[in-house]
C-alpha cells in the first residue's frame, strides 16, 4: 500500500460518522490541545460520537472544562464502557508496560467489524536505523518498546483480532531534520527502484486491526 500523506486527516477519515474511542487524548502535555495539529479535535469533528481517555490528571481536567467528552482512565487497567466502531491509539503503544492489555481492551470494546488503529514510531525507518548504527540515537526515556508489523500482527492474533493493513506516513523534504535526512528524501526514487520498501522512509507507521 502507498504511504499516508497526512496522519491526522487519515485517522479523521477512518473516524467519520463512527462511534470512536480515542486513547491518549492529552498527547503527553496538556497544552497540546492548543495546537492546530491536535488529533483529538479532528476526530471529534469527524466522528458520530467520541469518548477520549487518558491518564494525565491535569490534561483530562482541562479538556473536561473545555467541553470535551473525556475521562481519566488507563486503557490497560480500567474498564471502558460502551461499544465502539473505531478505537484510535495515537503514539501510545511504545509507552505501555503491558502491550497485550491494549489488544484485550480493543477486543472488549469494539463492535464486530470494529477497527483498532494504532500509530507508532517506525523502528525500521532508515534515519532511525542509521542513527542506531553510528551510535547517536537516543530514544525517548519513557519508551518501553518499539513494534513492527510482525509484532502487531502477533499481539492482535493472540486476542482474536486481525492485522489487515499497515502503512507508513510520508515525510516531506521540509520535514527532514538533518542533512542526511534530506539526502535520503531526494534519493528515495532511486532507492525504491532497487527494492527498498516505502515504509523505510516513514518515521511513523499506522496499523489497522479488525475484530471479526
Amino acid at each position: 500500500m502507498l504511504p499516508i500523506a497526512n496522519r491526522n486527516e487519515y485517522l479523521a477519515d477512518l473516524a467519520r460518522d463512527k462511534r470512536v474511542l480515542d486513547v491518549g487524548v492529552v498527547a503527553h502535555v496538556a497544552d497540546a490541545r492548543l495546537g492546530a495539529s491536535w488529533l483529538h479535535r479532528k476526530i471529534v469533528k469527524a466522528a458520530k460520537t467520541c469518548l477520549g481517555v487518558g491518564i494525565l490528571d491535569e490534561g483530562i481536567a482541562q479538556l473536561k472544562a473545555d467541553g470535551f467528552n473525556v475521562r481519566q482512565a488507563d486503557i490497560t487497567r480500567d474498564v471502558i464502557e460502551g461499544e465502539y466502531d473505531v478505537m484510535v491509539c495515537g503514539e501510545i503503544i511504545e509507552h505501555l508496560g503491558n502491550l497485550a492489555a491494549l489488544f484485550q481492551a480493543a477486543q472488549r470494546v469494539l463492535a464486530p467489524g470494529g477497527r483498532l488503529v494504532i500509530t507508532s514510531v517506525n523502528p525500521y525507518c532508515l534515519g532511525r536505523v542509521r542513527s542506531y548504527v553510528i551510535g547517536r540515537h537516543q530514544d525517548s526515556v519513557d519508551h518501553t518498546c518499539l513494534v513492527g508489523p510482525s509484532n502487531v500482527a502477533e499481539l492482535a492474533d493472540r486476542e482474536g483480532l486481525q492485522l489487515v493493513s499497515y502503512r507508513g506516513v510520508t515525510v516531506g523534504s521540509d520535514q527532514a531534520r538533518t542533512l542526511a535526512g534530506k539526502v535520503t528524501f531526494w534519493a528515495r526514487p532511486l532507492l525504491l527502484c532497487v527494492g527498498v520498501t516505502p515504509e523505510a522512509f516513514c518515521e511513523t507507521m499506522v496499523y489497522e486491526c479488525v475484530k471479526p
